[in-house]
C-alpha cells in the first residue's frame, strides 16, 4: 500500500501577547532547514485562520490539509492549533477534510483533545490515517475505518440529473 500521507503536523500560536505560530510536532520528525520549517509553519496556520477553519493549499508537490482549532486556557486567551497533513498530490482532500473535523470533535467530546495526547500520539495518528484503521487514544477507540467509510460514501454519492434548458 503506498503512503497517502507524506506527514502530519501539529502547530500551535499560543494565547499570549506577541506569539508566534510554532511547530509543536511532525510526524515523520521534520528536516528541513529553518527557513522552509518557518514556511511550512506559517502554511499551517495562516495568519487570520480562525478556529472551525479547513485551509488546503498547494505546497511543494503535495496537498497541504489543515484543521484550526483551539484549546481552551483558564487566564489567557485560547491557544489556537493546527492539525495539518502533506497528503500526495494525487489523493482527493474532501475525504481528508471530512475526517480530520469529525477526528478533532471525537477528541473533545471524548476529553482528550490537548497539547500532550497530540503530541504522545502523533506516530500512530500518522499510520492510522495512512492505513485508514482505528486509533486506540488512552481508553477510547476512535473508529477511524467508519470515518473514512462514511466520507468516501457521502462524496461518491451521485449528482442529480439536471433536466431543462439553461439560457
Amino acid at each position: 500500500m503506498t503512503m497517502v500521507l507524506e506527514k502530519s503536523i501539529i502547530c500551535k500560536l499560543g494565547g499570549h501577547v506577541d506569539s508566534n505560530p510554532e511547530l509543536i510536532i511532525s510526524y515523520p520528525p521534520l528536516e528541513e532547514t529553518d527557513a522552509d520549517s518557518k514556511d511550512l509553519i506559517y502554511n499551517c496556520l495562516p495568519t487570520g485562520c480562525k478556529s472551525g477553519d479547513i485551509v488546503i493549499k498547494k505546497y511543494e508537490k503535495f496537498s497541504l490539509i489543515s484543521y484550526i482549532f483551539s484549546l481552551k486556557k483558564e487566564m489567557a486567551r485560547d491557544d489556537l492549533f493546527s492539525f495539518s497533513i502533506l497528503l500526495n498530490k494525487k489523493i482527493e482532500p474532501e475525504i481528508y477534510t471530512y475526517v480530520m473535523r469529525q477526528f478533532i470533535e471525537i477528541l473533545e467530546n471524548n476529553n482528550l483533545l490537548s497539547e500532550n495526547i497530540l503530541i504522545n500520539y502523533q506516530n500512530l495518528i500518522y499510520e492510522s490515517f495512512n492505513e485508514e484503521k482505528d486509533l486506540d487514544i488512552d481508553d477510547k477507540t476512535i473508529k477511524l475505518s467508519d470515518l473514512f467509510g462514511n466520507a468516501k460514501t457521502e462524496l461518491k454519492k451521485d449528482k442529480p440529473d439536471l433536466k431543462g434548458h439553461f439560457f
